[in-house]
């Protein structure tokens, strides 16, 4: 048997990697392949190549990664093509189910990578996920003749799977094919024969009997058995025929003894229908986030609205609310990602507010100076979806302020207190190469913690009232630009 898709270089095979490996080629695994999928990774695939004689891999930028390709990038994968142990241009293509690129740049990045393959003859594995429009538009466009490679983890429809296998392309299944909700019965026995292969994509996509647990390449006689159940056919003669074209499409330079020889020395065992996929726990491996954020800082800009509501202390029945809109107010932020999903921001915003003044009686000899404010935060915005372009968040937090009000015209107040913050808005992730430039739009609410006593002789409204309480709350809606640097 040959897995021609797994990503045995990932993390999650660090602290049993080789056994794992072991275990495979102990259990009638005949060759590996490793399809890279982006730069920072490339050394640690070659090096597993390089220490096992039928480990092979593909050289590529998988769409998630696409904000990461370059020239520099492109020039590496060339120059690493020509290595005995890497076989393929991939992991490539198009995934729409995740925005974690634009679909434009996702799909320049296909096409250069179609070109490289196209140029020195090599086959390509493509990735593709809800772009199947786009997808057959490019390989149509590509095609002339000379592409070849594999769609894998095929579960496109049948008109896909139809149009791939016209363009010369071969099919690859994974372990989604062995759940009890699949739908892919009739896609697999579309596929002919000698356009199928076989594949675990570990550590992803774990087929029964074993979903729930981590995938791993032992695991593809599973899917091989599936493939003979949907055609009827011994298991030993799907694995004949899947290893024959991935030795064929790949040009693997294997000289193996007979597969049908090997099959009675390690068991392939029957699904079990005993167990329940509903009730069973998936086992999630968590994909690099490509929108890492870790320390990022940058200006912010809002309008403040001053809402105050005024109780008359000696009629508390006397009560009425003012506001004072459009205050600008600017600032500077220092943001802290702990985790993917928790941003922690400190920062501080200035404003001035110069409309009190207009409303106010002139009183000879008191200050006319506007109403200034100094805000000092700390918040938490907790990210609902940060792996997303465009993700959403609340947040919450504690100010320190610091108020200088005239506007009474008559009494000036130095008052220093905390403040509370609460709100929500969203966030735009953009990659550059040299850095996340984030644009934060949101709607910042900040509560005073406790109330004002002033007397307002100087305003028309309030000249008959005694000591007023206020109670005040700033409504912010705010834009901040963050620069995550590249560390």
């Amino acid at each position: 048997m040959i897995d021609t898709h797994a990503h045995i270089d990932a993390d999650v095979f660090d602290e049993d990697r080789e056994e794992m490996i072991a275990h495979a080629f102990n259990n009638g695994i005949e060759a590996i392949i490793i399809p890279a999928i982006e730069p920072t990774r490339y050394d640690g695939v070659l090096s597993i190549c390089d220490t096992h004689e039928h480990i092979y891999c593909g050289m590529g930028v998988h769409p998630h990664n696409a904000h990461e390709y370059s020239q520099e990038v492109e020039d590496r994968i060339i120059s690493l093509l020509s290595l005995p142990k890497v076989i393929a241009v991939g992991e490539i293509g198009l995934d729409y189910y995740y925005d974690f690129a634009p679909k434009e740049m996702q799909k320049d990045v296909f096409r250069r990578q179609l070109s490289i393959a196209k140029s020195l003859d090599l086959p390509v594995i493509i990735h593709n996920r809800e772009s199947d429009d786009d997808m057959i538009a490019i390989l149509q466009e590509e095609q002339t003749g000379e592409l070849k490679g594999v769609l894998h983890c095929f579960s496109s429809d049948l008109t896909m799977l139809h149009r791939a296998l016209e363009l010369g392309f071969h099919i690859s299944f994974t372990g989604n094919i062995t759940y009890k909700k699949s739908v892919l019965d009739e896609i697999v026995r579309a596929t002919p024969l000698n356009r199928i292969m076989i594949e675990t994509d570990s550590p992803y996509m774990t087929p029964v009997p074993h979903r729930g647990k981590r995938n791993e390449p032992s695991f593809v006689q599973f899917i091989a058995q599936k493939i003979a159940d949907i055609y009827a056919l011994t298991v030993e003669e799907i694995i004949t025929m899947t290893s024959s074209n991935a030795k064929s499409l790949f040009r693997l330079p294997l000289f193996l003894i007979i597969i049908l020889m090997g099959l009675t020395s390690y068991p392939i065992l029957a699904q079990n229908d005993a167990n329940d996929e509903d009730s069973e726990e998936q086992i999630e491996v968590v994909e690099k986030n490509p929108y890492a954020r870790f320390i990022g800082f940058g200006p912010s800009l809002a309008t403040n609205t001053i809402v105050e509501t005024l109780t008359d202390m000696d009629n508390p029945d006397r009560r009425d609310t003012r506001s004072w809109d459009g205050n600008p107010a600017f600032g500077f932020s220092i943001a802290y990602n702990p985790l993917e999903f928790l941003m922690l921001e400190g920062g501080i915003m200035h404003t001035r507010n110069n409309a009190k003044l207009k409303n106010a009686l002139p009183v000879p000899g008191t200050p006319t100076d506007p109403d200034v404010y100094t805000v000092f935060n700390v918040t938490a915005r907790a990210i609902a979806n940060p792996r997303s372009k465009v993700a959403f968040f609340a947040l919450g937090g504690i100010n320190f302020q610091s108020k200088r009000i005239h506007s009474t015209n008559v009494s000036f107040t130095d008052d220093s207190q905390l403040a509370f913050n609460a709100g929500a808005g969203f966030m735009v992730n953009i990659p550059t190469s040299f850095g996340m430039i984030i644009p934060i739009a949101e709607w910042r609410l900040d509560f005073e913690s406790k109330n004002d006593t002033i007397t307002l002789p100087n305003e028309q409204k309030y000249k008959d009232w005694g000591d007023i309480e206020i109670s005040t709350f700033y409504s912010l809606p705010r834009l901040t630009i963050l620069w995550y640097p590249k560390f």
